[in-house]
């Protein structure tokens, strides 16, 4: 059984990339994962998931080898 392709973002997806764009824009830096979780009330699993999702539709972007690595790529309206 396959994953069905959603197009645009799904609320959850929105709610995630506000909560990574309100932490970014309050500190500077971006969330760890487990701060993204702990922020969500959700599992680490659940944020890492979050983030693939947002990754693939072109939201985010993470960068190799750093411990904050997600980069906002563009901000839904």
């Amino acid at each position: 059984m396959s994953k069905r392709k959603t197009e645009g973002i799904t609320k959850p997806q929105t709610r995630t990339l506000r909560a990574i764009c309100q932490i970014f824009d309050s500190t500077g830096l971006p969330p760890t994962v487990k701060e993204l979780a702990d922020v969500l009330g959700i599992s680490h699993a659940s944020a890492h998931e979050q983030i693939a999702q947002l990754v693939r539709k072109g939201y985010l972007r993470k960068e190799e080898k750093k411990a904050r690595s997600i980069v906002i790529a563009k901000r839904h309206e």
